[in-house]
């Protein structure tokens, strides 16, 4: 079975939204459109020359769960139904509410608007709302809309938190906007009594008939209190992960609406998350709508194929859905559709049914869609179909929970019969000689002498082996098979695998180790993990591993898996594998390739010794001894006013820092919200306003596995260590902060204190130059940079306001953020000059190319990842992206340094611009670098030998139009300069 990676798109999070005629033609032009046999019955239209057909085989599988959706191109004509939307078709300009929490980048109000249920916003000193002193949110709206339904999703923590009774109201009125009690607003829903079954819970609520409004009031007049379990320190707190405005497409026939929602009200069938589907009946009579859930697959089928889903209808209106699939031969031609039978059973409204129906037929055939439709022939005026599709897959697991394992569990014997390789036993063929192996399904598992390991970890055999004396249990060890086609290994990247275990796992593959957790000092079978392993504390663990196609033989594969104890007195243990499943998509690194040590690992030796950072930013010592530069470094006395700070680095931090009208200004939001997460995903803006959602949602749907790996970790840290490397040089520079320097505005400063008391407190005592923030900004900007080079500009322009937006909240000097930029650019460069990690970022490369690629032809916004920025509004147009960046490498500051002098490229620079310009030379890459350098002199420019990375201007560079010329020379950007990057001619 191909399975798509079970990784939940998130609670409550709308990662894909229908709306009729918003996204073009896309797949749908790809087929013709007359009736099939099938589709004439209920009235839906499919491609030329489908017949109705039964049976099928093995392909892939889409989880509604854990979606790829970005928008669901429509198939066919939709009839007499209009699609909801998830949310109202304008945005949201503005959130405010009378306790906007401000200070708090994950709990503040314009949370809510953000569909994403990891944030929430928490009314801070609310106290229990009541009828008499509610609670209210107003969003405005770029231009008016009738909202037909809305969601609230409960957020972490506590449900004592959790609203209990709103009135939603409506105004046209700008004055509404910042008075919650003014006349004009009208009532559209009242709810009471309301309650959350779980965190990240969403729960709908419709409005019938409602006029269009431009601002909207959710006024909270009670929260769950003593009425929900929790803490009594709750009872006064009120919080909300998200409130949604929902509408429906308008007046005419436009497709069913679909989007993933947290599924937790309905009882999802497998994980949070799950596809919902909604709409409207226009009119009595038939009615249909298909949409595409799943496009671009290329997946064989055989006669043991089976599509199955769990489906969950709302009422008996909404039942009328059924899942089909296009398929093709072999050679992706002669499309067809087949709407996959049930056996005529209609599924039963307001409970979960499976659904299972038989592809055998199909044998040979290729999956290349996965298409939802809704048919109903009597459809009543005014029905509202909706329901809920999860857990959705084509095939057989090639192992899943029910699989026979031969196991181990007697005291004291070596599965690998003494042999040097303790490994042996993991091999294919191995003789296991006297070993007495048994044989029984999973899962396994054991708690003292009995298996209640408690109701989330099932037993169906208990592991019996236990010490006599000490009440010790051992290791565990466990061997299956299974096999593979040519045609399966031909069209897949691997398995994916999901394992449960306690308290260490080592999976093994025809005797390769291919993943483990917690197992890093086993060096022998019959062992204890050492304490410095896992502490076998707490319940079993989940874990997903994968196996590259490239592992795997045609044939039997042999899979084996150890568990050991973390210590000599553990009374539990436990192992089960839900599933190994074919996928077409992305793999995962293997734990190999992440944990190798790499050349680029070390840093590189200064000069003389000492840290490298240091000695790299050295020329700081320059800028802090220029008294007009930089101040000296003690705090100023209090009441110091702007027109007698003397140096240029205190004046800017203190215009960009007094710059935003208030805590609530976006600009400060979005420095908050920076700070407070990973740059990588932070700066998803930067890719445009139709990219960077994709983008975002690849990443939260677990679509990017090796892009994420290296941008969240592994381009800055070691295997061996987490450390940051410019800690040392921080160290060693101290140099004071702004806040700590020139005081907050309420006691008499000049800093106006964007961020929470706490974040302050926290970094006082840190030195300021370099910035870490800046550092981790670059490094992860640029990587991502060099893996779109496309829109190079547009990241590094991101990037550079990531760093800009430290010195809004007074954390950082101008200066620190030119250091930080510097250490960036340093770590990905060591990355891209080293051969052995450039492996793991090309693979990155070609990973979000291929699935933001898909996702753009699954969005109709072009096939590939420029063409779909260019469909929607860019971060910044190329020619101002490149100007602002090229502001920030030096913020306009005096220089202080030797003019007019040659450009100095740093070593190893040039392999930063492999991928913006592959046909270029390492030495004509140079000439590109220094032809873009900015001119000597700046604050940071290192003059001495090495070159200097403050005049590398990246984005110039990666942006830069080339042409090589036979004498040696190129042009750049219309300028021809010999090889030292220095004009020549006119």
């Amino acid at each position: 079975m191909f399975r798509r990676r079970g990784r939940s798109a998130g609670a409550g999070v709308v990662v894909g939204v229908l709306v009729a005629g918003s996204l073009g033609a896309g797949a749908a032009s790809a087929t013709p459109t007359d009736p099939t046999d099938a589709g004439k019955a209920a009235g839906v239209a499919g491609p030329a020359g489908a017949a109705p057909e039964a049976g099928g085989y093995w392909a892939t599988s889409y989880e509604p769960g854990t979606p790829r959706p970005a928008g669901f191109p429509a198939q066919g004509p939709t009839r007499n139904l209009r699609g909801e939307t998830a949310q109202v078709t304008t945005t949201v300009r503005e959130v405010r509410s009378g306790h906007p929490n401000d200070t708090s980048a994950k709990e503040g109000v314009e949370n809510l608007a953000d569909q994403d249920s990891d944030t929430k916003w928490f009314a801070r000193d609310s106290g229990r709302p009541t009828r008499g002193e509610p609670v209210h949110v107003i969003y405005t709206l770029r231009t008016p809309a009738a909202v037909t339904g809305y969601s609230l999703t409960s957020a972490n923590d506590a449900a004592p938190r959790d609203p209990a009774a709103w009135t939603l109201l409506g105004s046209d009125s700008d004055a509404a906007a910042k008075d919650a009690d003014d006349p004009s607003w009208k009532v559209l829903d009242e709810e009471e009594g309301q309650r959350f079954g779980a965190r990240g819970q969403t729960n709908f609520y419709p409005v019938d008939a409602p006029p269009a409004y431009r601002h909207y009031q959710l006024r909270i007049s009670d929260n769950c209190a003593d009425r929900c379990a929790g803490s009594a320190g709750d009872h006064d707190k009120l919080q909300l992960a998200d409130w949604t405005l929902r509408s429906f497409a308008g007046s005419s026939a436009s497709a069913l609406g679909v989007s993933v929602e947290n599924a937790d009200s309905a009882g999802a069938a497998d994980g949070s998350a799950a596809l919902r589907y909604s709409g409207r009946v226009l009119a009595a009579g038939p009615a249909s709508s298909t949409v595409v859930l799943r496009s671009g697959l290329d997946v064989p089928l055989g006669r043991e194929s089976r599509l199955s889903y769990a489906i969950r209808p709302d009422d008996a209106a909404s039942a009328r859905i059924a899942l089909d699939i296009v398929h093709t031969d072999r050679d992706g031609r002669h499309p067809r559709t087949h709407a996959a039978s049930t056996g005529g059973r209609t599924p039963a409204p307001g409970k979960w049914n499976t659904v299972s129906a038989d592809l055998g037929a199909l044998a040979g055939r290729r999956v290349s869609e996965i298409r939802l439709r809704y048919a109903d022939a009597h459809a009543k005026s005014g029905d509202q179909p909706t329901g809920w599709i999860d857990d959705l897959s084509i095939g057989k697991a090639v192992l899943d929970a029910s699989t026979t394992w031969s196991y181990l569990d007697t005291p004291d014997i070596d599965p690998a019969r003494g042999e040097s390789d303790r490994t042996a036993w993991t091999r294919a063929g191995f003789d296991a000689g006297d070993v007495p192996w048994k044989k029984a399904p999973g899962p396994f598992g054991v708690k003292n002498d009995g298996t209640d390991l408690g109701p989330d970890f099932p037993v169906r055999t208990k592991l019996r082996l236990r010490k006599d004396t000490g009440g010790n249990i051992e290791a565990y060890f466990f061997r299956t098979s299974f096999s593979m086609e040519r045609g399966s290994l031909d069209a897949i990247t691997g398995l994916l695998g999901t394992v449960v275990y306690d308290d260490t796992v080592t999976v093994y593959l025809n005797g390769r180790r291919i993943a483990g957790r917690g197992d890093g000092k086993i060096e022998k079978n019959l062992q204890y993990q050492t304490p410095e392993g896992a502490t076998g504390k707490g319940d079993p663990v989940t874990a997903r591993f994968s196996v590259p196609a490239p592992a795997l033989r045609e044939g039997t594969n042999t899979l084996a898996v150890e568990v050991h104890q973390s210590n000599s007195t553990s009374s539990d243990a436990y192992f089960g594998l839900h599933s190994l499943a074919q996928t077409a998509d992305s793999l995962p690194f293997t734990d190999e390739q992440l944990g190798t040590s790499y050349a680029s690992d070390n840093r590189p030796s200064a000069p003389g010794g000492g840290d490298y950072l240091t000695w790299l930013l050295r020329s700081f010592d320059t800028a802090r001894n220029t008294p007009p530069l930089m101040g000296a470094n003690n705090p100023l006395p209090r009441g110091t006013t702007y027109e007698e700070l003397t140096a240029v680095n205190d004046r800017t931090v203190v215009d960009i820092n007094n710059a935003p009208s208030g805590p609530g200004d976006r600009r400060v939001h979005k420095a908050l919200v920076d700070g407070a997460n990973s740059p990588y995903r932070t700066m998803a803006d930067g890719l445009g306003s139709t990219l960077g959602p994709l983008y975002s949602r690849a990443l939260k749907n677990g679509e990017l596995p090796k892009a994420e790996a290296l941008l969240s970790g592994r381009v800055e840290k070691t295997p061996e260590s987490s450390a940051d490397w410019y800690q040392t040089a921080k160290n060693n520079y101290q140099y004071k902060r702004p806040f700590v320097r020139m005081g907050f505005t309420n006691d008499s400063g000049l800093i106006e204190r964007w961020d929470s008391p706490g974040g302050y407190d926290g970094l006082a005592g840190d030195g300021s130059f370099p910035s870490g923030h800046t550092s981790h900004g670059y490094a992860q900007g640029i990587v991502l940079a060099t893996l779109l080079p496309e829109l190079a500009p547009q990241i590094l322009a991101r990037a550079s306001e990531y760093g800009d937006n430290r010195i809004l909240l007074a954390f950082h000097y101008p200066t620190d953020i030119m250091g930080g930029r510097i250490v960036g650019g340093k770590t990905a460069q060591l990355r891209w000059s080293d051969p052995g990690f450039r492996k793991l970022l090309e693979q990155a490369k070609a990973e979000l190319e291929t699935v933001l690629a898909q996702k753009c032809r699954e969005a109709g916004v072009g096939s590939s990842p420029a063409r779909c920025a260019a469909d929607g509004k860019p971060y910044l147009p190329t020619g101002e992206a490149l100007t602002v960046y090229k502001q920030r490498l030096t913020y306009g500051y005096p220089r202080i340094g030797a003019e007019d002098r040659p450009p100095a490229v740093p070593d190893g620079a040039e392999d930063l611009l492999l991928t913006a310009h592959p046909k270029l030379t390492g030495a004509q890459r140079r000439t590109v670098l220094a032809a873009t350098q900015i001119s000597s002199g700046a604050v940071l420019d290192e003059q001495g030998a090495g070159g200097s990375w403050q005049r590398i201007d990246l984005a110039a560079a990666m942006a830069a139009k080339v042409t090589a010329h036979r004498d040696g020379t190129l042009t750049v950007d219309g300028v021809r300069v010999n090889a030292g990057g220095v004009r020549v001619g006119k």
